[in-house]
């Protein structure tokens, strides 16, 4: 998996898509909710059954969110058994926040 895409290959289109899709997947409540819970576990992961028990949301619509977190490279899935475990990915959030983010678009 891409912990991190590289920004610098990209055109300023691909770029500005790029950060779209990252900030769209935060720009959700329960999204951020999941996030924010995740980094509070002790262990800084939680299994999928927690995560329905914290937020009080059936699965298949924890999946979606959890879904567009992956896919944005936010969350890392990890298979435990029977159960998916997800943790923060740190360099791609600390990456999409920087300061300098927009400034290298262009």
């Amino acid at each position: 998996m891409q912990l991190i895409k590289e920004v610098q290959n990209l055109s300023s289109d691909e770029a500005l898509d790029f950060y779209e899709n990252m900030f769209n997947a935060l720009a959700d409540k329960i999204r951020l909710k999941i996030m924010h819970e995740i980094n509070k576990s002790p262990d800084k992961n939680l299994c999928v059954c927690d995560l329905e028990e914290i937020l009080g949301l059936k699965q298949s619509k924890l999946s979606y969110h959890l879904k567009k977190l992956v896919n944005a490279n936010l969350l890392i899935p990890e298979k435990h058994g029977t159960w998916n475990y997800y943790r923060i990915n740190e360099k791609q959030v600390q990456f999409v926040l920087s300061e300098d983010t927009c400034c290298k678009i262009f």
